[in-house]
């Protein structure tokens, strides 16, 4: 069922534990922008960001995750999504709509932030971190379709896999058409309709073929 949540303000610790953890994640990107991520090492992102070799390992287990850290922020949105929808809002709904927000937004993780683009243009144009974000696609695939399992009435466990791959399948084609999109030139002011129409066709789509359940 949807829940009503409330998210309780950050304690003293935790807020200097993200402050941290965002020195960090800038410090990285703007060095392998800079200079590539190939030719950076971690003790340089330690040196940047005046932490220790341990302390950016303490927060980010590899180098790849240090790059992709802006597109990890983002891995629990759909989980909270569906379980955090209003009442009488599928879970489909729940995700094409946020989607659409982010869009609105010209939020990164709807490929609609034009100072992500070289960043994102860095990753995909480098093996060892597209190798990383397939795993974390993967686990984000999982934690879906656990929640849809839960949450929505009639579908099963393997459906819920299948149906939490389309979804995001569905975003991850989505937010790479839009950053190549500003990649090659486009404003997000003027990406934004199309997007926007890309968008409700792809997850119409998707309620077409499961259409038959009781998703709910």
């Amino acid at each position: 069922m949807p829940a009503d949540t409330t998210t309780a303000p950050l304690g003293l610790r935790e807020r200097k534990r993200l402050e941290t953890r965002t020195a960090i994640s800038r410090a990285a990107a703007d060095l392998f922008l800079k200079d590539g991520f190939h030719n950076v090492s971690v003790g340089e992102v330690a040196k940047a960001a005046d932490v220790s070799k341990v302390t950016v390992f303490n927060y980010f287990p590899t180098k790849e995750d240090l790059a992709l850290a802006p597109l990890a922020e983002h891995t629990g949105d759909e989980v909270r999504a569906v379980r955090e929808r209003p009442a009488g809002t599928t879970p489909l709904d729940a995700l094409r709509d946020a989607f659409l927000r982010d869009l609105t937004a010209r939020a990164p993780q709807a490929g609609m932030y034009e100072a992500a683009a070289p960043l994102v243009r860095m990753i995909l144009t480098t093996p060892a971190l597209n190798a990383r974000l397939l795993a974390i696609e993967a686990d984000r695939e999982l934690a879906l379709a656990d929640a849809l399992a839960e949450e929505a009435g009639g579908l099963g466990a393997v459906d819920a896999r299948v149906f939490a791959a389309a979804a995001l399948g569905i975003r991850r084609t989505l937010v790479t058409e839009n950053f190549q999109r500003l990649i090659q030139g486009e404003s997000p002011a003027s990406l934004l309709p199309e997007a926007r129409a890309r968008a409700v066709r792809a997850f119409g789509l998707l309620e077409s073929g499961f259409g038959g359940y009781a998703i709910r």
